[in-house]
């Protein structure tokens, strides 16, 4: 079968590679679909220790059902269906408890030594699909994983709606959380980024206030747009030294900062000050299948869609896409590669 393989550094190919079979349990699916998530990236710039060259990227993915294990009775080959790519072993305290995305053996798709979704075909245990229905488009569809972990942390970290709101990265994760923001009820979402047409997106999904990093002093801007008080929530979806330096300075007194992004591992941060001004620093991490059921029914009922500004292209044009979402995006959510 096709398959878009990382060989390289910066460097994707077309092989020929060994069609997989469906072992107990599982269910060989064939993709119709599937997404660059920024995860991706960080893998094709050979940013991450967990994906070496020889290896199957993506995760992000529709498909419908080829054939199934014997052993699999609920599903049936034609079904059209969602993947969730993190697996868990579904019998430690985290997972019994509900918290799969904290369960100490979890596997993602196109992770390690685990082939992900940017081939014509990829067998997946049946435990991670959800029907989905004709009215959604693929388009549409391939965002369910990149929602979910938004829901996740709307669910566990923001107990409490609250006034002000500021998002650093105007990316799918940043403009997802503005979408949910404004669909939530937060009175007031700022978005800062230094990609000017990805800034307008954001104006587009009605955010209060964009600031340019690029030209301004993001944590100041965010200061004067709060009344100088600096926002009651901050999310870093960027996770890079700067941005989370500036994410303390942009949050105001007894407020909340949520760091999503991954960009670095070692940041130095203010603690004292933190710890006077009594602001929270909290973490988020994937999504459990409750997020991903809820992030499906968002989309299904249209209650937000960035498939606008999504772009669709063949998996043979998968080393300039790939290039194209490492170095120069611009206002692009999300490229789909269509199989």
């Amino acid at each position: 079968m096709k398959a878009l393989v990382y060989v390289a550094p910066e460097r994707v190919e077309i092989q020929d590679v060994p069609l997989p079979r469906a072992g107990p349990g599982e269910v060989l699916l064939k993709i119709a679909a599937t997404g660059i998530c920024g995860s991706d990236v960080h893998g094709f710039l050979g940013h991450s220790e967990r994906r070496k060259p020889g290896l199957i990227l993506g995760h992000e993915a529709i498909a419908t059902i080829a054939e199934k294990h014997s052993s699999v009775t609920q599903w049936s080959p034609g079904q059209r269906v969602v993947v969730n790519p993190l697996m868990s072993c579904m019998s430690c305290a985290a997972c019994l408890a509900g918290r799969q995305n904290l369960c100490a053996n979890w596997k993602l798709l196109g992770l390690d030594r685990i082939h992900g979704t940017y081939a014509e075909f990829v067998a997946v245990p049946a435990a991670q699909l959800y029907a989905v229905s004709d009215q959604l488009s693929e388009t549409e569809a391939v965002f369910t994983e990149p929602l979910a972990n938004v829901v996740h942390f709307f669910r566990t970290a923001m107990s409490e709606i609250p006034e002000s709101l500021a998002i650093f990265g105007a990316g799918p994760i940043g403009s997802l959380a503005l979408a949910l923001a404004k669909l939530r009820g937060i009175p007031r979402v700022c978005v800062i980024d230094r990609n000017v047409k990805r800034l307008e997106v954001s104006r587009q999904l009605k955010a209060d206030r964009v600031i340019n990093s690029a030209t301004e002093d993001a944590a100041a801007a965010v200061r004067q747009w709060s009344g100088g008080q600096g926002a009651e929530f901050v999310i870093d979806a960027v996770g890079n030294d700067p941005v989370r330096k500036a994410a303390v300075k942009a949050c105001s007194r007894g407020g909340r900062i949520l760091l999503i992004g991954m960009a670095e591992n070692e940041s130095t941060l203010p603690f004292i000050e933190m710890i006077r001004d009594e602001k929270s620093l909290l973490t988020t991490f994937c999504y459990t299948p409750r997020d991903f059921v809820t992030a499906l029914n968002l989309l299904e009922s249209r209650s937000l869609n960035l498939s606008p500004w999504s772009e669709t292209r063949p998996l043979e044009d998968g080393q300039a896409s790939f290039m194209k979402m490492a170095h120069n995006p611009e206002a692009t959510m999300k490229l789909i590669f269509k199989l």
